[in-house]
C-alpha cells in the first residue's frame, strides 16, 4: 500500500513540476534563425522584426528580458535561439500572431544583408512539451493526420478539418492518435 502511495505522490509531483516549467514560459517566444554576432543588441533586432511585421512593440516597456540560449549540440552551426519574455502574455500572443501572418521572414528582411535563412517563432516550450510535440508530429505523419500544432503552449492534433481536436498533454494522450 505504501509503495502505491509513494508512486502516486512522485507522479503527481512530476506532473506539477512539468506544469510549472511550462507556466513560467507562458509569456515567452522562441525565435530561431536570427543571425548571431558578437556585441549584438537583441532588443534592436526584435524591434526590427516587429517593425517588419507591422507590430507595435516598445522594447523598453513590452519586453521583460531577452537572451540567446545554448543548444544541446555545441557543434551546431546554426545561430542560438532567442528567447523573448514579454511583460504581458496578450502582447506575446499578438506578436507571435503577427510574425506568423508574415510568411517567409528572412534575415535580410530585418537588416542582415545577404542572409536568406528563414526566421520563425514559436511558443517557448518546456523540455517535456518539446518531446510531446516531436512524438505527436511523428505519430501524425505515421497515422496520416493533417494537423499538428501548438497553441498556448499545448500540443494539439487533428486528423482532418472536421475531426475533434486532441490535446496532447502527456505520453498517455499520444495513444489517442490512432
Amino acid at each position: 500500500m505504501f509503495g502505491h502511495t509513494l508512486k502516486k505522490t512522485v507522479a503527481d509531483l512530476t506532473d506539477d513540476n512539468s506544469r510549472n516549467e511550462q507556466w513560467v514560459r507562458k509569456s515567452n517566444i522562441q525565435i530561431n534563425g536570427v543571425p548571431q554576432k558578437y556585441g549584438e543588441n537583441l532588443i534592436a533586432i526584435i524591434t526590427r522584426l516587429a517593425d517588419h511585421c507591422h507590430f507595435p512593440l516598445k522594447g523598453d516597456t513590452d519586453i521583460d528580458f531577452i537572451t540567446r540560449v545554448a543548444t544541446k549540440n555545441d557543434n551546431d552551426k546554426r545561430p542560438k535561439p532567442i528567447i523573448v519574455k514579454f511583460q504581458a502574455r496578450y502582447k506575446k500572443d499578438d506578436f507571435l500572431a503577427a510574425i506568423r501572418k508574415v510568411k517567409g521572414i528572412k534575415g535580410s528582411d530585418i537588416g542582415f544583408v545577404g542572409v536568406e535563412d528563414r526566421i520563425y517563432a514559436n511558443d517557448h516550450l518546456s523540455a517535456k512539451n518539446r518531446y510531446l510535440l516531436q512524438q505527436a508530429k511523428a505519430k501524425c505523419k505515421d497515422k496520416n493526420y493533417a494537423f499538428c500544432w501548438v497553441r498556448n503552449c499545448t500540443v494539439m492534433v487533428r486528423r482532418n478539418e472536421k475531426s475533434p481536436i486532441i490535446h496532447v498533454t502527456s505520453t498517455e494522450a499520444l495513444k489517442k492518435i490512432t
